[in-house]
């Protein structure tokens, strides 16, 4: 009996520190993400994506719902809500990997919306198009 009780409490203080590490690491964000184009910033980001990607998810629901209707927010928007939470979270690991390097060029975020969070609301979610029509017209 106490082999088991000495195993399980080396799970269990792994597992304290696993969540230990992840809500310092969540505290941080918001200093980490004020600063502008360094690698503290892409770490933070990376971060929040991999921690919040999944925010994606009824973002993508709500902006279809309300461009093209209940249907395609249902059916279209939740399909591209699922795509957007793999996209994230891959780019989110990708960033908190290569955080150290300038990659790409002046740590420039992979995605828009940069951070999980943005997105909701009219005026980001304008700005995200605008960005879109910019990216088309440039190519």
């Amino acid at each position: 009996m106490p082999v088991r009780l000495a195993h399980r409490s080396r799970g269990l203080r792994a597992a304290g520190l696993i969540v230990a590490t992840l809500v310092v690491l969540l505290l941080a964000l918001p200093g980490v993400a004020a600063a502008k184009d360094s690698s503290a910033r892409k770490l933070g980001r990376g971060a929040s994506n991999v921690a919040l990607g999944v925010a994606a998810l009824p973002r993508e629901i709500y902006w279809t719902t309300r461009e093209r209707g209940p249907f395609l927010g249902a059916t279209w928007g939740f399909a591209k809500g699922v795509a957007w939470t793999a996209i994230t979270e891959v780019v989110g690991v990708w960033e908190v990997v290569t955080c150290p390097f300038q990659m790409p060029r002046d740590w420039k975020p992979i995605i828009d919306p940069e951070f999980p969070w943005q997105g909701f609301t009219e005026a980001q979610h304008a700005a995200r198009g605008r960005r879109k029509a910019a990216q088309k017209t440039l190519r």
